[in-house]
């Protein structure tokens, strides 16, 4: 259980910095690359101090994978929010929950009791009572939402299940391996996407020093949030319940940047948001029964 808390709140920590990066208009493509070099360098650390024998196809399959899927999925992310507005963008990534879960549930023969039924069905009420979307707010989307917004979720939620394959298919003691591959995989891409940008003259804004270092800071708590989300996945109190992992991950997440965002950066709260986080609360002690 201590490694899903630390998960939550390395996710947490992520979503707090992109904020205060948003705030101070950060260059977002430079923070994205110059985060890999940090997350990256924890993983090389993390990867030498327990020593490299060797490298099965499956991690390095997967962690090259990983190193696209990631950046993949934020640009994904970014064009969404730039095209339909944080809030709807935002809102409809939740529910690529679904996608570990039912992964877990039809592949990895993970049992459905009538608890965790519950607790994922109040999971998902949840969310939809945080969110600022509402049905009358959905009339201006336009037909590329229809193929957009299910590629979205699958993104995000290919994601989350990324980490829960390696656990299924990898070797244990490449574990840090496979983090490690993902980040600088992704480094690499990144990098090389920036360097081109910049060549060609798409961007504006320099590789300042500001956004570069803002960038290191994000590595930190995106390294360990994967690195502490496959422990709590290999964690013997959640053994083949990886579909409460992930639901109480994504359950806890929201309710701390919820919080977050009522508290520190006061965003409107509604009725319906206090009820959301009720009955997230209740989705919670279901799930632990």
């Amino acid at each position: 259980m201590t490694f899903l808390l630390l998960a939550i709140l390395a996710s947490f920590g992520i979503s707090a910095l992109v904020k205060l990066n948003e705030l101070r208009g950060a260059n977002t493509q430079v923070v994205l690359a110059s985060n890999y070099i940090a997350a990256s360098a924890l993983g090389w650390a993390l990867a030498l101090g327990h020593g490299i024998d060797g490298i099965s196809t499956t991690t390095l399959a997967l962690g090259l994978g990983g190193g696209v899927l990631w950046p993949a999925t934020f640009y994904l992310m970014m064009w969404g929010i730039r095209t339909y507005g944080m809030s709807l963008a935002g809102s409809v990534t939740r529910l690529s929950l679904s996608v570990p879960v039912l992964f877990a549930l039809l592949f990895l023969g993970e049992s459905l009791t009538v608890t965790i039924a519950l607790g994922i069905a109040a999971t998902l009420t949840a969310f939809y009572l945080l969110s600022p979307i509402r049905p009358g707010h959905l009339h201006g989307v336009d037909r590329r939402a229809i193929w957009f917004f299910p590629v979205l979720v699958l993104s995000f939620g290919l994601a989350d299940l990324w980490v829960n394959l390696f656990n299924t298919l990898g070797a244990s003691d490449e574990k840090s391996l496979f983090i490690t591959l993902i980040f600088t995989a992704a480094g690499l891409l990144m990098w090389g996407i920036v360097h081109r940008t910049l060549r060609v003259g798409l961007q504006r804004l320099p590789v300042d020093r500001e956004s570069f270092v803002r960038g290191l800071l994000l590595g930190i708590p995106n390294f360990f949030s994967t690195y502490f989300l496959l422990e709590a996945l290999n964690d013997p109190f959640f053994t083949g319940q990886s579909t409460v992992v992930y639901t109480l991950y994504s359950v806890l997440g929201v309710m701390l940047a919820f919080g977050a965002g009522a508290l520190v950066w006061r965003e409107r709260v509604t009725r319906a948001n206090v009820l959301g986080v009720l009955v997230a609360i209740a989705a919670i002690v279901l799930l632990n029964l």
